[in-house]
């Protein structure tokens, strides 16, 4: 996906992460960034100055463990920190809601909620 084609508007599961990866050859993170950017969920993915990769992907279709399991896959690590462990395993459980909601079946269990009068029963029907 060329820079022209980056979908610039976000979509209800598209999520933004940010990921600090341990200091690595340029030329082998541009290569996982390639990998990365060829799979349909990934809308762009770019290294920052700052040693970190920058993410937008469907959480719908692919979540923070496929990234980083690409990332393994090419041999780029990433920070082992405390904050970044919290961090990780809280994307984990964003995106896993995010997938399941987005392949739930139906939305809310009931369309009306009770007032305050009914009393559990309904009031618009007539015995």
């Amino acid at each position: 996906m060329s820079e022209s084609q980056v979908k610039t508007e976000k979509g209800p599961f598209d999520v933004d992460r940010t990921i600090p990866v341990l200091p690595v050859a340029a030329d082998s993170l541009e290569e996982a960034i390639r990998k990365m950017t060829s799979l349909e969920p990934v809308i762009y993915a770019h290294a920052d100055s700052h040693g970190q990769l920058r993410i937008r992907y469907d959480a719908s279709s692919i979540g923070i463990r496929g990234i980083e399991r690409l990332l393994n896959e090419s041999g780029i690590g990433r920070a082992s920190s405390a904050w970044w462990r919290f961090k990780s395993a809280w994307y984990r459980f964003l995106d896993d809601n995010a997938r399941t909601n987005a392949h739930s079946s139906g939305g809310t269990c009931c369309n009306r909620a009770p007032t305050l009068w009914s009393g559990g029963r309904n009031v618009d029907r007539k015995d």
